[in-house]
């Protein structure tokens, strides 16, 4: 199966973002009437996801308040798939076995967050693999504020909240606790692109500055307008170094792959 660049990609899972085309296996996948438990609803029908996932797919919503990210959870092609406890090892991506998905508002500084991993492979940390995988993706793009929506009663979905950080406030919307996580401290800073992109400019600014002042005064120097020394020569060499320095780390800051954070 050809892998895309926009995937996720974790230890055991894929996460393939939601497409039109994935309606008739997740009508399968979301049949388990279980997994509405604590969340209501029924089992969609291919129809239903169809007309669900054409609007999801759009990515945002009409009036542009809110980004929609929704991936499909699939076991990566080494890890085994099939029936739990019979399987063997696939040699191409197994099964989806759930979804990921956040809403983005905020400017894109808070997003929501749920999962719904399928009943045959809970227990086994697929949901906070590709939880993590998501948080992680959202951070490094600028979201600061996690939350979820979680049924007082869903202790398995409140232990995933737990493992992304998130922690139970004292707000209820429609019978759910509002879970949430503010990220501060240098995971937020490290992750923030405007934060990089003004340390850049700034590096680069002081180091054509500090260049600039060296050949400025190698220029007069030699022009008998300022006072030549060896301590001169030697200061200018060392500003010229110090500029080119904090101009090669500005280029290896803007080239380096962002590789996303815990937080």
């Amino acid at each position: 199966m050809t892998r895309s660049p926009d995937d996720l990609v974790t230890a055991r899972l894929r996460l393939e973002p939601l497409r039109p085309g994935h309606a008739d296996e997740m009508t399968v996948v979301l049949a388990d009437p279980a997994l509405y438990q604590y969340t209501g609803g029924e089992p969609p029908t291919v129809d239903s996801l169809r007309e669900l996932y054409a609007v999801q797919a759009r990515g945002q919503s009409p009036d542009g308040t809110e980004v929609w990210h929704n991936w499909v959870m699939r076991l990566a092609g080494d890890v085994p798939v099939g029936d739990p406890a019979t399987a063997e090892a696939a040699t191409v991506d197994g099964p989806a076995i759930g979804v990921v998905q956040a809403t983005v508002t905020d400017g894109g500084r808070a997003a929501d967050v749920a999962w719904i991993l399928v009943v045959p492979w809970q227990g086994r940390g697929y949901a906070t693999e590709a939880a993590i995988a998501m948080v992680d993706w959202l951070v490094a793009h600028g979201v600061r504020t996690v939350m979820a929506h979680i049924h007082p009663d869903h202790e398995a979905s409140a232990a995933v909240a737990r493992r992304l950080g998130l922690a139970p406030t004292e707000r209820t919307e429609d019978g759910e606790v509002v879970w949430r996580r503010v990220v501060t401290g240098r995971a937020a800073r490290d992750d923030d692109p405007e934060r990089r992109r003004r340390l850049n400019r700034i590096s680069v600014g002081v180091g054509i500055a500090l260049i600039a002042f060296a050949l400025f005064e190698v220029v007069f120097v030699r022009a008998g307008q300022l006072p030549g020394s060896p301590d001169q020569v030697g200061r200018d060499l060392l500003l010229v170094i110090a500029g080119i320095v904090m101009l090669a780390g500005a280029v290896l800051a803007w080239r380096r792959p962002r590789t996303p954070g815990r937080g």
